[in-house]
């Protein structure tokens, strides 16, 4: 009975190796072109996200080419209509910023707006992708 025992926990344990992928690499936050990177987009993307004045804060989550991912928490400045926040990945290519749809349109705009490892990261956000 032994010799059953420990096949089931080989192939266990093989089973679940296979299946575990490692988290999605995030870009250094050290490196001087990811923190530039940060920065023009938490200038950028208050009048895009809020339609007016704000701060972000910005996580860089990858580059392709000219496009960048990232994770943006901006706080509309206060006015009329209070004081509202808004988190959200986002693409941007130049200065045109693409952010996924509400409820039911999330998912699908997500995986339209990633390449499909960082779509699958940011559907299963665990935290660390937040700035």
């Amino acid at each position: 009975m032994t010799g059953r025992h420990a096949v089931g926990l080989g192939l266990a344990i093989g089973l679940l190796a296979g299946c575990s992928e490692a988290p999605y690499p995030l870009p250094d936050r050290n490196a001087a072109d990811v923190r530039a990177e940060e920065e023009r987009l938490a200038t950028l993307l208050p009048a895009e996200l809020l339609g007016g004045p704000g701060t972000c804060n910005v996580r860089l989550l990858g580059r392709d080419g000219s496009s960048s991912f990232a994770w943006a928490h901006c706080d509309a400045a206060p006015g009329p209509a209070g004081v509202w926040s808004v988190s959200v990945p986002v693409r941007v290519d130049g200065d045109q910023v693409t952010q996924p749809g509400d409820g039911a349109e999330y998912s699908a705009g997500v995986r339209r707006m990633f390449p499909e490892r960082l779509a699958d990261a940011v559907l299963h956000d665990d935290g660390r992708l937040r700035p």
